[in-house]
């Protein structure tokens, strides 16, 4: 295994294939995305916009959708970086702390998806919100949108738990955290590849234990991957949510052995994956027949390649390359 440090992260091996394509026209879609976040508050002043720079979030959304439409590409980047603006809040500012600014937040988020303005809250996230989501659900139905406020509220109440436990000092479970941390990894980015591949899963077919495993293991890998790249950063400036300090904290090992159990839950979990992909597929041939199958296969392979992007993208993002803070 590839020993961690302090001074930056290694290229692991997860044994997670990387998708080496990229959209061709990512440079462009990241100059829009600039734009944009320029417009609606995201970026106010020279540093955040090099910080968003450095981060690359359009090369993730780029290595996600590597033959998608530019626009579609362009609105996916525009929800990745959302979703990392608004989990800084929650990591780096005021919102950490305070679980009334979360509910305050999501009360806002929940009344522009539900299609009902909320004037009382105009911070970043919530004027960014009312840009992006009309043009995001508008061809979607009533059940998609319902699926998707449920996994914003999962995100919000994953926020709130983080909170509780920083000030009782707390870490969840070795049993509690896969759970929390899928919610925390914002389940409704996977709600999305509908939207981006104009291919709405029907529901008896969401209803499947294959199509939640299947999105469930995707996230997992996602989230579990993330820690252990991410581990010399959260470690140093005390950030608990990580799968290696949790299994640290429970049962006492070193670091060496709890990243061997977290390699050791990603290579099972790599396992679920493609059993979830070769049984969602069977069951669509009775539960979706409806649905294009190539357009059905094409959202099920984004979501089993986003591991492996999401891999990608970390290795190369000025995001994962930050120094952590020194004494």
């Amino acid at each position: 295994m590839t020993q961690l440090s302090a001074a930056g992260v290694s290229r692991l091996d997860f044994g997670i294939p990387i998708p080496e394509r990229i959209h061709p026209e990512a440079e462009q879609i990241g100059e829009h995305l600039l734009t944009w976040a320029s417009r609606v508050g995201l970026v106010t002043d020279a540093r955040e916009r090099a910080r968003l720079d450095a981060a690359g979030f359009h090369l993730l959304a780029a290595r996600i959708l590597p033959d998608a439409h530019p626009s579609d590409v362009e609105v996916y980047a525009r929800w990745v970086l959302w979703l990392f603006h608004l989990d800084d809040e929650q990591d780096e500012g005021s919102m950490g702390l305070r679980a009334e600014l979360v509910h305050t937040t999501y009360a806002a988020i929940t009344s522009i998806v539900e299609g009902r303005s909320d004037p009382s809250t105009a911070s970043a996230p919530v004027t960014a919100l009312a840009d992006l989501w009309p043009r995001t659900a508008r061809e979607m139905s009533p059940q998609w949108r319902r699926r998707f406020l449920e996994h914003i509220h999962h995100h919000r109440d994953a926020f709130l738990t983080q909170i509780a436990h920083r000030h009782n000092g707390t870490l969840a479970t070795p049993a509690e955290y896969p759970s929390l941390r899928r919610d925390d990894n914002a389940m409704f980015m996977v709600d999305l590849l509908e939207v981006v591949h104009q291919t709405e899963i029907p529901p008896d077919l969401v209803a499947t234990s294959s199509w939640t495993e299947l999105c469930a293991a995707s996230s997992d890998l996602v989230a579990w991957c993330n820690d252990v790249v991410s581990l010399p950063r959260e470690a140093a400036r005390g950030e608990t949510t990580n799968y290696v300090l949790v299994l640290r904290h429970a049962t006492g090992c070193d670091e060496h052995t709890a990243l061997d159990q977290v390699y050791a839950h990603i290579t099972r979990r790599l396992h679920d994956l493609r059993e979830a992909e070769r049984v969602l597929l069977a069951d669509a041939r009775h539960l979706a027949p409806t649905v294009d199958p190539d357009r059905l296969r094409l959202v099920v392979r984004t979501i089993r390649d986003i591991p492996g992007a999401h891999l990608a993208w970390m290795f190369s993002s000025g995001r994962h390359q930050e120094q952590p803070p020194t004494e």
